[in-house]
């Protein structure tokens, strides 16, 4: 007869022990009853039942049930011990004051594969449950919370991330606590790309951000928050819309003030006015939130400002996949974005494009303003039917 394994299955079991003692019955006129171990007996171990009819089907309230000693080797459930041990344990055992096998049993895939635990932890009722694993990013943004989920994905799929010496290349892949794991990629200066963008306006147009107390809109992962920091801002309020986008390393600092779930266009007080604003909006237009930047602001401030054709563009003017192509479009966008902020009181102190497109491969550019004038208040509060509509 074939050996079966402690990878066997609780049927296969089943039908060795079928097979075993219908033999033993032909030679030998009894069934075959399996002895306990010493030491269970002796502690009023498992109850055994004799035979020497018929009932030879492994699962009969009289039937012979299996040693204790070949249940611990093929590691395999048989009953839930009920009282001590709870579905969660993830431990099965034969039970001991009465027997279920006469009463039907539906195995689950997880009780069939469950392991069996030793018997010296089972009667001490200290049963250890298996240790949970994680998810590979989940795991890397646990340990490297300077890193936003974004880079470390594309470190993962780019083969760049090292688990117990191997490279994982799923994201999704299992990984325990205690394993060591290593990234060996180029360092990003900022938490996004964002950052990047920011810092070529700065350089470029000189502004001076050191010791200034900003406004990021449309903060996400907290790209521009990154640079203004690194550049000498004293402070920072970062305003979105959505939530749980920002990198740890953002939402960590006591400079940052995280405000999330809130709409720029309806924000009517921080809890100081602020000396510095950037804007890098989507899906809605820089016309359409200035008049409550321009509340939130000193009368001597700074304005810089991320112009995004695909969301400022009518939509003829939208090609496919929500590309602007045309540098004509472009031209008319910046033109019309800059005159609408001069009409509220700022002066335009030049435009750069940016150093890198959009996600979807969009020219953006930047613009730098300072606010000259206190704007009037009826014109900070409506912008004319016709831009609105132009917007909109």
């Amino acid at each position: 007869m074939r050996f079966m394994g402690p990878d066997c299955t609780f049927y296969q079991l089943e039908h060795l022990y079928n097979l075993t003692n219908q033999r033993h019955l032909q030679l030998h006129g009894s069934v075959a009853v399996p002895s306990p171990p010493a030491k269970l007996a002796e502690t009023g171990g498992d109850r055994y039942y004799i035979n020497q009819k018929t009932h030879i089907r492994f699962g009969h309230p009289n039937a012979p049930q299996p040693s204790m000693a070949l249940l611990q080797l093929s590691k395999l459930p048989l009953f839930r011990r009920c009282g001590w041990l709870s579905s969660a344990d993830g431990v099965f055992f034969l039970s001991k004051p009465s027997y279920l096998s006469h009463h039907p049993v539906r195995w689950t895939k997880a009780q069939k594969s469950c392991p069996v635990r030793s018997f010296a932890t089972l009667k001490s009722g200290k049963v250890i449950p298996a240790k949970k694993k994680k998810r590979l990013d989940e795991v890397c943004l646990e340990k490297f919370q300077q890193y936003s989920r974004n880079y470390i994905q594309s470190w993962i799929i780019q083969g760049k991330v090292i688990v117990d010496g191997k490279v994982v290349t799923k994201a999704g892949h299992q990984v325990s606590d205690k394993a060591i794991v290593e990234i060996k990629a180029v360092i990003p200066k900022y938490v996004c790309r964002a950052g990047h963008k920011l810092e070529a306006a700065i350089e470029k147009l000189g502004v001076d951000v050191t010791g200034k107390v900003a406004l990021d809109s449309g903060l996400s992962t907290g790209g521009f928050t990154d640079c203004l920091l690194q550049h000498g801002a004293s402070f920072v309020y970062g305003v979105d819309v959505g939530y749980g986008q920002v990198a740890d390393k953002i939402r960590r600092d006591e400079r940052v003030s995280v405000i999330e779930r809130t709409n720029l266009r309806y924000l009517t007080e921080l809890p100081q006015k602020v000396d510095l604003v950037t804007l890098d909006l989507s899906f809605i237009s820089i016309l359409v939130v200035m008049p409550a930047v321009v509340n939130l602001m000193k009368e001597e401030a700074t304005l810089i400002t991320l112009i995004k054709p695909q969301f400022e563009a009518r939509r003829s003017q939208v090609g496919g996949g929500g590309i602007v192509r045309d540098p004509s479009v472009h031209q008319e966008v910046r033109q019309k974005i800059v005159k609408g902020v001069e009409d509220l009181g700022f002066q335009c102190n030049g435009w750069i494009e940016s150093p890198l497109k959009g996600a979807e491969g969009n020219i953006e550019f930047l613009a730098y303003f300072t606010k000259t004038t206190a704007a009037d208040s009826t014109s900070q509060l409506n912008i004319s039917k016709e831009t609105t509509d132009n917007v909109s």
